[in-house]
């Protein structure tokens, strides 16, 4: 499933919340599962510590090293802030305010790639697995103009290419010579999924009709590193709008031949794809009318196991107090966290309990509201809320040590680092 999706799904589920704009109840994270419980060290840092890295011209980058660890981020010049309140001082006004996309190791020094014109709102689509190649979505304001053109970028030289293509769009893998695009499906049809070259020209249409039966394609989908796999979601929507069966996945070859079904694990729920969990096992986000659950599903019809207890996406549930969901989850070797959804479009960093539940993890310095970009190594690369408006800083927060750097944006630079994205994982 791509990032972006998901994200926009946890904060819509949590803006129809009724509570406060923001968390701050400090929780103190909880242990791994099945581990004894590790009380926050005393020393804990009062706030991120700084990376001291420097800034350098795009053809600087030491494109040898360039991998797992690094990152791309986008930075704007406007230092987000909640809503109604008034801007920082001599910030410039939005309407002139251009966007950086930024190349980003891991000790933060950082590489201009290329800029974005005022009021696109460039996001961060997807980035080659070769390294090479950035998608960015933006938005056009002005009359007439075409609405979210998806723009490839060579992070070798910032060219841009506008891409003549409407649709969910990843790179292949495993380099990007070629897109994936996928539409979502409605009530009478089902989404299409298609590859195309980079001129936009189709080179292959996959079956999503009836998917052997499965039902819908509903436009969510992985695809393996290797590119020959794909896991494809079904949405069977009767007319009024709820699922009253069950909604298969679907392992497609990259020929576009139904391997298998995987049942989904939970009665009469829509399961989306979310990432791989392992090379041979992916995550998804299961949801239906009791609520919504994460589940680790063998891609070769083995077994699902549940990773977290089914959330009402009340926010009042036993163990899950003030988590309106979970959209995805990386295992660390000191426990496994996840993006909730929280009150008024907030984001929060949650932590597995034992028992299947979610606890609040507080970063030090930095506010409750945070989005999960990922994880490397042992840490996990965050991005610092204004509540529920923008994002602020980039940093990596190491859950064992309880202790975060911060890599780019405020205090470094000022501005808001709006959107990062992690170096293509290779295993899955």
């Amino acid at each position: 499933m791509l990032r972006s999706r998901m994200t926009v799904g946890l904060v819509a589920a949590a803006a129809v919340m009724l509570a406060g704009c923001s968390s701050s109840n400090g929780a103190t994270a909880q242990s791994p599962e099945g581990s004894p419980v590790t009380p926050t060290p005393t020393t804990a840092p009062a706030a991120p510590a700084v990376a001291h890295g420097v800034e350098a011209a795009i053809g600087s980058v030491p494109w040898a090293k360039v991998g797992q660890g690094w990152m791309l981020a986008l930075w704007n010049p406007i230092t987000p802030t909640m809503p109604g309140a008034p801007p920082a001082p001599n910030e410039p006004a939005r309407e002139v305010a251009t966007t950086t996309l930024y190349l980003v190791d891991p000790q933060g020094n950082r590489y201009p790639i290329t800029t974005f014109a005022p009021e696109t709102d460039p996001r961060v689509v997807d980035w080659s697995g070769d390294g090479g190649h950035a998608l960015i979505k933006t938005e056009k304001y002005e009359p007439g103009a075409s609405s979210s053109p998806l723009v490839s970028i060579d992070l070798h030289t910032g060219a841009q290419t506008t891409l003549p293509i409407t649709g969910y769009a990843q790179y292949t893998r495993p380099d990007g010579d070629a897109l994936l695009i996928a539409t979502d499906n409605d009530r009478d049809k089902p989404g299409t999924l298609k590859r195309v070259d980079l001129a936009g020209n189709e080179q292959q249409s996959y079956p999503t009709d009836q998917l052997g039966g499965a039902g819908h394609f509903s436009g969510g989908y992985l695809q393996s590193h290797d590119s020959t796999q794909l896991v494809l979601g079904t949405a069977n929507v009767e007319a009024d709008g709820y699922t009253k069966s069950d909604n298969s996945l679907v392992v497609m070859g990259n020929d576009g031949k139904i391997i298998r079904t995987l049942p989904s694990p939970l009665a009469k729920a829509e399961c989306d794809p979310v990432r791989w969990w392992t090379p041979t096992v992916i995550l998804a986000n299961c949801d239906s009318a009791r609520g919504s659950q994460l589940w680790k599903m063998p891609v070769d019809g083995g077994t699902p196991t549940a990773l977290t207890a089914v959330n009402s996406g009340q926010g009042d549930d036993p163990g899950f107090s003030g988590d309106y969901g979970d959209g995805v989850a990386y295992e660390l070797p000191s426990g496994t966290f996840l993006q909730s959804a929280g009150a008024c479009g907030t984001l929060h960093l949650s932590r597995l309990t034992p028992d299947m539940h979610t606890t609040n993890v507080h970063v030090p310095g930095v506010s409750d509201s945070i989005e999960l970009v990922g994880a490397t190594g042992d840490k996990l690369v965050l991005l610092a809320k204004v509540g529920c408006s923008g994002t602020t800083s980039l940093l990596t927060y190491d859950p064992a040590a309880n202790t975060s750097t911060v890599l780019f944006g405020p205090p470094i630079n000022g501005g808001g680092v709006t959107e990062a994205r992690l170096y293509p994982d290779q295993k899955s």
